[in-house]
């Protein structure tokens, strides 16, 4: 039976398995979600903090204490750990669901991160997911109002979309539709599940269609902005997934340009995980886009020694090539040219394929560098290399400009 005590005003749920009575709490519910969504206006109009550097209260259970545990590790890089500690959560037979459900979790983030990844991880994961499904709507049509299968079928149905999008495929928009239903449904249960909060952020990713997902507000249909909600309540209160929420609320501070916010909270999980380095990388390039050029400099040339130090590669090569190209470009900037030079010819050999479109770009600086070292036939090839290839923006402008002024 799931019970609920109170502490310091705030709601605190037991995790254990069965069925929790919820006759008359509609009424409950629907006063509970316009109190929310007032709350939502009044949170953001005041602004809510962007560095949560104690995000989340202790979980109050061993069951949500290990699973956060685990995902901990995986954000360390330490992925054999991480594992390890599903293996424990598996031999408590009543949270079977629990372990699956961080296994599938880490898989992401180990298909994320890992240089050389054991070959099926995605499919692994994917997998583990699939049948997470299977057995959790099963146990839900028994206990139609059990708000943890309700919260462990969402999570598991917004990841089972992020997974099958980082192979390649496109998510289940029905899955995802239905993934909101138990989110929503968890997060309004008298136990107030505030991991739901995780699940209903990560739609942003989940879906090309996301803004359709999104309940409508009295203010409009404002994806990110509840996004950003969700993703800083999962943070604030949630029991497993405060570090996680905040590793993708970084994400969504850089992809919608609140540059300022994604340094201050990559700097903060930086300082959580050491030894994980994309979050060094988060700040370089939001130092780069603010005009931060000397930081960016600074922050990212660090990175890129410790990458040349390391005996093995330590950063994926997309993001390795983001290393190189923006220190480049930082350099460049500041009027580095040598340093530059170095750094753009080390991220065009992170793309050799030229798949990138910033990777024309790189080669369109150093054909500059050239140009200033006095290596003008070398510039001359580089630029009529780049005509012949694909434009983006107004590269071929540019380029035709530069082959000009070698005439």
């Amino acid at each position: 039976m799931t019970t609920a005590s109170r502490k310091d005003g705030m709601v605190r749920a037991s995790w254990t398995a069965g069925i929790t009575d919820h006759e008359g709490h509609s009424v409950q519910r629907l006063l509970l979600l316009s109190l929310s969504f007032w709350l939502l206006g009044w949170c953001l109009s005041q602004g809510i903090s962007t560095t949560l550097a104690n995000p989340s209260a202790a979980p109050p259970t061993p069951t949500l204490a290990l699973m956060r545990e685990a995902l901990q590790q995986a954000l360390h890089l330490h992925f054999t750990s991480a594992f390890e500690i599903t293996v424990r959560l598996e031999q408590q037979t009543q949270y079977a669901l629990e372990a699956q459900l961080v296994r599938g979790i880490i898989a992401y983030f180990q298909a994320r991160w890992q240089i050389h990844p054991t070959p099926p991880v995605r499919q692994s994961g994917l997998q583990v997911l699939s049948t997470l499904l299977k057995e959790g709507q099963r146990q839900l049509t028994r206990s139609p109002r059990d708000s943890r299968l309700q919260l462990i079928l969402g999570l598991t149905a917004v990841f089972h979309g992020l997974l099958q999008q980082q192979s390649g495929g496109s998510a289940d928009p029905g899955l995802l539709m239905q993934g909101r239903t138990w989110l929503q449904q968890a997060l309004m249960a008298p136990e107030m599940l505030p991991d739901a909060h995780l699940g209903l952020g990560l739609l942003y990713f989940a879906s090309p269609a996301r803004a359709g997902l999104w309940p409508r507000f009295t203010g409009g249909n404002d994806y990110v902005t509840e996004t950003i909600y969700h993703l800083r309540r999962a943070a604030e209160i949630g029991y497993f997934s405060g570090e996680v929420a905040q590793t993708f609320l970084v994400q969504v501070y850089e992809l919608e340009k609140r540059y300022q916010e994604a340094i201050t909270l990559g700097q903060a999980l930086q300082a959580t995980f050491p030894s994980n380095e994309y979050y060094t990388l988060v700040v370089g390039r939001s130092q780069y886009a603010q005009g931060q050029y000397a930081s960016c400099a600074a922050t990212l040339g660090q990175l890129a020694t410790a990458l040349q130090a390391a005996a093995l590669p330590s950063m994926a090569r997309n993001d390795r090539f983001d290393v190189y190209y923006f220190l480049g470009r930082a350099l460049y900037e500041t009027g580095q040219e040598a340093p530059a030079f170095n750094a753009l010819r080390q991220a065009v050999n992170q793309d050799p394929g030229t798949v990138k479109d910033a990777s024309l770009w790189a080669k369109y600086y150093l054909g500059m560098l050239y140009e200033h070292r006095g290596e003008t036939t070398t510039a001359r090839q580089l630029y009529q290399t780049l005509l012949r290839g694909r434009n983006v923006e107004n590269l071929h402008e540019q380029v035709a400009q530069r082959l000009a002024q070698l005439e």
